[in-house]
């Protein structure tokens, strides 16, 4: 789910920005990178910033269901062409540091990215860079936090492994393909029995039901 979240924001961030950016990419320590190209900036970087989860009440299932409430980071950087207001504040040639952190804002905040999520809540702002000098250049930095929110995906049952499967996009893909352990899935429901019983006399009659058995004419 995580890389599903990460994904949408990067093309929303991507189609969303346009021009205002060179580009849009997952954050890989660009910060710590000596070759950092500043010749290329702005750019605004996704970050994945960990997870709090809670049980939610799902009714009389037997185990607990779980909210997940992640925190992504979207990172912009900018270069100061002239002064540190001009860096932050931008001019009409220019894009500046506080107009990113508000288009990225604007882009981001109550968007469900397709259903895929809660509605996204704007966190914080933080000061990463302030007219720090790179290459004898001075660029500005900042991280913008999100709280994202969806349900856990229902957890595997008490002592059971996964079954596997053939489509990437379910987590028991992985498990398939790393050989781990796997349990054999559950037999299809083929018929259903029970009993009918009546109060009044204490009589009681069974009954079966089998199920996709073609009718015979």
């Amino acid at each position: 789910m995580i890389t599903k979240i990460e994904n949408a924001l990067l093309d929303r961030l991507k189609r969303g920005l346009g021009g205002l950016v060179y580009g849009v990419s997952s954050y890989t320590g660009q910060f710590d990178d000596p070759e950092l190209d500043i010749r290329r900036l702005p750019v605004a970087l996704v970050s994945y910033g960990g997870t709090k989860s809670s049980s939610v009440n799902v009714g009389m299932s037997s185990g607990k269901r779980f909210k997940n409430v992640d925190t992504f980071v979207v990172l912009v950087i900018s270069r100061s062409f002239h002064s540190e207001q001009t860096g932050r504040h931008g001019s009409l040639i220019r894009v500046g540091a506080n107009q990113l952190i508000e288009a990225v804002k604007y882009l981001l905040i109550n968007q469900t990215l397709g259903q895929l999520v809660e509605p996204i809540k704007p966190l914080r702002v933080r000061t990463l860079w302030n007219n720090k000098e790179v290459k004898k250049e001075k660029l500005s930095a900042y991280a913008i936090e999100f709280e994202i929110s969806y349900l856990q995906a229902p957890a595997l049952e008490d002592g059971r492994y996964p079954e596997g499967s053939d489509d990437e996009s379910n987590i028991e893909y992985l498990f398939k393909h790393y050989q781990a352990e796997l349990d054999e899935p559950y037999p299809d429901l083929s018929a259903i029995a029970g009993k009918i019983y009546n109060p009044t006399n204490n009589a009681e009659v069974g009954f079966e039901v089998k199920l996709n058995e073609s009718k015979s004419d």
